[in-house]
């Protein structure tokens, strides 16, 4: 097994979670804000797969995990995607209230210190992933 390709897929289901959250949280927003039908669609369908890639990511993973240090690994891996989703959705969140309400200081600060957040947080999935990674991969032979 190659491990490479594996923490790649590892870290296209985490970003693909990401991207998700970051999409309904500028969408929440914009909801809030005006209640019509394509902001609505456009906010369920991202929440909807936001579900839909983090199950499937649980499922992946749950099926690498064949020994003990590799099932920790997994635990962890799936945690630091929810948490990245979470902080994803803050971000979007942030970025919808700077481009749709107004661009004083404190929205300014806030989309900025999210970005920043979001930046800092991609480092524990890409450990992770690597650490899960390994764990599969000498588990499997």
């Amino acid at each position: 097994m190659n491990i490479d390709s594996l923490k790649g897929k590892l870290l296209a289901h985490a970003f693909w979670a990401a991207a998700s959250a970051f999409v309904l949280g500028l969408f929440l927003v914009r909801t809030m804000k005006d209640a019509d039908l394509p902001d609505v669609t456009v906010a369920v369908l991202s929440g909807l797969s936001l579900m839909v890639v983090l199950f499937w990511t649980r499922r992946s993973v749950r099926r690498l995990a064949t020994g003990e240090t590799a099932k920790q690994q997994a635990n962890q891996f799936l945690w630091s995607c929810v948490f990245l989703g979470m902080i994803s959705l803050g971000f979007g969140m942030q970025v919808a209230g700077f481009a749709w309400f107004s661009t004083d200081f404190m929205r300014t600060f806030g989309a900025v210190f999210w970005a920043a957040l979001t930046a800092v947080s991609t480092y524990p999935i890409h450990r992770d992933a690597k650490r899960l990674a390994d764990a599969a991969g000498h588990g499997r032979g």
